[in-house]
């Protein structure tokens, strides 16, 4: 085909910019290109281990239905190892440490507590494993042990009371009524008047010895 002097004079600039940008370009479209494709694939994988976590969780479930503590070490054991980026891992982490404590397993329970503490990427689900494995120790009466884990805590505003309700009780075991009746009293004032631990605090409060010692 034969081109007019002006059609040929930008036919020779745009091979002149290719010869120049062609390459950087078409690599930055195929890096774009990858980079789409994988964040689909990434997305595409999350929600495939989250439908696999949750049919687990259904399985774990029904085996602590049926008080089957053999399976329900096990399915919690597979399910915090296969999908343990989940939200799902934590929860089956309470589920078999409730199991665990059910049966006096402490040591079993204590494991999947500090699991969710040092390998789930879920803070509030942290939160709630220092205050659940906190009591743990307050029953072994490693009472130190439980404030140390308790004060390093970082509770979402909401989750505050329930540290300070469990503070308040290791306070109480250790004969020191007057940081309890802090925890307590610092409670009152962060909790929804709603929530129910208000009305327990309150008693637990109401039943502290006027002279403190």
């Amino acid at each position: 085909m034969a081109y007019d002097l002006e059609e040929q004079e930008s036919i020779d600039q745009m091979k002149a910019w290719w010869d120049t940008w062609g390459t950087p370009v078409t690599a930055a479209v195929c890096v774009v290109c990858l980079g789409f494709a994988g964040w689909n694939g990434w997305q595409w994988y999350k929600r495939n281990q989250t439908a696999s976590a949750a049919g687990a969780y259904v399985q774990l479930q029904h085996a602590v239905a049926n008080n089957d503590a053999k399976n329900v070490a096990s399915l919690s054991s597979g399910l915090i190892s296969s999908y343990g980026s989940t939200i799902y891992a934590p929860l089956a982490a309470f589920v078999a440490s409730q199991a665990a404590l059910g049966s006096g397993d402490f040591a079993a329970a204590e494991e999947k507590l500090k699991w969710v503490i040092e390998k789930s990427n879920h803070p509030e689900y942290e939160t709630i494993a220092r205050v659940r494995l906190a009591g743990v120790y307050y029953d072994e009466g490693k009472l130190d042990d439980a404030l140390a884990l308790l004060d390093a805590a970082k509770p979402e505003p909401r989750q505050k009371s329930i540290v300070l309700d469990r503070q308040g009780d290791i306070w109480r075991a250790k004969g020191d009524v007057a940081k309890a009746r802090a925890a307590w009293e610092e409670l009152m004032k962060v909790a929804d008047k709603n929530d129910p631990i208000v009305r327990v605090v309150q008693y637990k409060l109401g039943a502290l010895p006027t002279v403190e010692g």
